[in-house]
C-alpha cells in the first residue's frame, strides 16, 4: 500500500500538473490526510494563539483544495489520454445512490470532431474524448487538451489534431518532423524518422511517419483545403517503430476518416 502523502505533497502534485500530461492511464485517486504539527510559541500566549489560528486556517484551505481535487478531479487535463477516476470511499452506497458506469462500447462508434470537423470510426472497445482547445499550429501535440483522444485497451491509444497550414504535404511533413524532434527529443532523440512513406488518409494522399523510440509512435499527416491534419497512433507495449497488428489497426482508423471539404 502506498503510504499517505502530506498535504504539501498533494498540493505540489496538484499545482505541478499541466495540460500536457495526458493521459493514457487513469488518474490516481487523490488520497491523504492532514497532520497537525505542534508549533512553538515565539513570544507569549497571544503570539502562540495567532500562530495556531494561522496554522489551522492554512490547513483548512489546503484541505478544501485537496477535497476539491479528489471529488471533482479539478487538476488540469490529462495526458497521455488521462481518464479521471472517482476517489475511493469507505461508505457503502445505498441502492439509490450507487454510482453508474458507462459501459465500454462493444461495437465501433462514429466520432465527429467538434473543433476540427473530421469524422472517423472508433474501434470497438475504445472510448473517445474531444479536444477542448484548438491546436496552436506549432507544437507536436501529445494526447493533450488540443487533441481528440481515442483510448484503446492496454497501452494503445490514438489522438488527432488539425489547424490552418499554407504549405503543401511535403512541407507539412518536414514541419512535423522538426516539431517532433524539438518537442520530444528528451524521450525520442532520433531526429529523422525510421518510417517516412506514402499513406492513404480519407482516400487521399498522405504520409506515414514512425520513430523507433522504444514504442510504436506512428504519425499520419495530410493537407486538405488549407488545413493540416495529424493522426497519431501509439502502443507503449511494443518496443519498435512499427508492428503489423498496430499498423493494420491504425490504417483501418485512417481509412474511416472523412475530412471536411
Amino acid at each position: 500500500m502506498t503510504p499517505p502523502r502530506s498535504t504539501d505533497q498533494l498540493l505540489r502534485a496538484f499545482l505541478a500538473d499541466g495540460l500536457t500530461e495526458l493521459p493514457d492511464r487513469a488518474y490516481d485517486a487523490v488520497r491523504g490526510e492532514i497532520h497537525g504539527v505542534r508549533q512553538r510559541g515565539l513570544a507569549g500566549p497571544w503570539r502562540v494563539r495567532n500562530l495556531e489560528l494561522g496554522r489551522w486556517v492554512t490547513v483548512a484551505v489546503a484541505a478544501i483544495v485537496v477535497v476539491a481535487v479528489a471529488i471533482f478531479d479539478l487538476r488540469p487535463g490529462g495526458g497521455p489520454g488521462g481518464i479521471p477516476t472517482l476517489p475511493a470511499t469507505t461508505e457503502t452506497p445505498t441502492p439509490s445512490a450507487a454510482p453508474s458506469t458507462e459501459p465500454t462500447p462493444a461495437r465501433p462508434t462514429r466520432f465527429s470532431s467538434p473543433l476540427y470537423g473530421y469524422i472517423l470510426t472508433v474501434p470497438a472497445g475504445w472510448i473517445s474524448a474531444a479536444a477542448v482547445i484548438p491546436w496552436d499550429g506549432i507544437k507536436q501535440s501529445g494526447p493533450d487538451a488540443e487533441s481528440d483522444k481515442f483510448v484503446g485497451p492496454a497501452q494503445v491509444m490514438s489522438w488527432a489534431f488539425a489547424g490552418p497550414y499554407a504549405g503543401n504535404l511535403a512541407e507539412f511533413v518536414q514541419d512535423r518532423i522538426a516539431a517532433n524532434h524539438r518537442d520530444h527529443a528528451d524521450t525520442c532523440p532520433n531526429a529523422a524518422p525510421e518510417i517516412n512513406e506514402p499513406a492513404s488518409i480519407a482516400g487521399q494522399p498522405g504520409t506515414l511517419l514512425g520513430w523507433n523510440c522504444g514504442a510504436v509512435i506512428n504519425i499520419a499527416v495530410a493537407v486538405r483545403a488549407g488545413i493540416g491534419y495529424c493522426f497519431v497512433f501509439r502502443d507503449l507495449g511494443v518496443p519498435a517503430a512499427s508492428d503489423p497488428a498496430d499498423s493494420a489497426l491504425f490504417q483501418s482508423i485512417l481509412d474511416s476518416v472523412v475530412l471536411p471539404s
